[in-house]
């Protein structure tokens, strides 16, 4: 967006227009009951807020919710690539409906590596497992933006979550109360700081529009052009 500029930018200072965005990340189980799980993770899990938990074993799999109770930093790895990261450690509750999936599905895994020794059970108000070869764990989470600057090709938003050039991030967008649904290719992520507070700045490129989401957002930066024009108008008759 901010490279090869094919379509004029409209800066939305007059009305905020806000989205979501949803990160997908595998982490590691540490341990998990029917109410909740302890993870580890290379992102900050918020507390207070709710995730979509998707606990994966061989052919079987299960889409389940849960809310963070406790968070802290845990240390530092290093990636394949030399680069090093912040390792967090969280603590989840399963939604109550969420819980009773929760404990068919860890009965069922018990039951399979029971005889193969990989599971240690231990008998509290809940069975908890502790399983030595992990249950896979793929956690979506979403993170809300406030989209600055916006053009047919793209936009310059403003999150909480930072993301590397390059990647691709599955996003919404609500025009209208009409939402539209993208892919969005980071072109760059800048970090500025906020009243103490750390935000980013990130350039995004629209991709794998429909069509029909595509004239949406066609028809709104055609109402941005006719809003822009009647200022340029105005400003004009004042003489400035």
């Amino acid at each position: 967006m901010r490279n090869k500029r094919r379509h004029k930018r409209y800066s939305l200072d007059i009305m905020e227009i806000s989205g979501q965005m949803i990160f997908a990340n595998t982490v590691e189980i540490i341990d998990i009951s029917a109410g909740g799980i302890a993870l580890r993770a290379d992102k900050r899990l918020n507390m207070g807020t709710t995730y979509q938990v998707k606990l994966q074993d061989r052919e079987r799999a299960l889409n389940v919710q849960g809310t963070v109770v406790r968070s802290a930093l845990s240390g530092t790895v290093v990636r394949s690539d030399g680069e090093r990261v912040p390792v967090y450690t969280a603590g989840m509750m399963f939604k109550e409906d969420s819980a009773r999936k929760v404990a068919a599905f860890l009965e069922d895994v018990a039951h399979e590596r029971k005889d193969a020794g990989r599971v240690q059970v231990e008998h509290r108000r809940t069975v908890r497992f502790h399983i030595k070869t992990p249950t896979q764990a793929i956690l979506d989470f979403p993170a809300q933006y406030i989209v600055k600057v916006i053009s047919l090709s793209g936009m310059l938003i403003e999150a909480g979550q930072g993301i590397g050039a390059g990647v691709s991030v599955p996003m919404e967008l609500a025009i209208d109360e009409t939402p539209i649904h993208f892919q969005g290719r980071v072109v760059s992520c800048d970090e500025t700081k906020q009243r103490g507070r750390v935000r980013y700045e990130i350039a995004v490129e629209f991709s794998d529009l429909t069509d029909y989401d595509r004239s949406v957002l066609s028809e709104f930066i055609d109402y941005l052009a006719t809003v822009d024009a009647v200022a340029d108008k105005a400003a004009g008759g004042d003489g400035s």
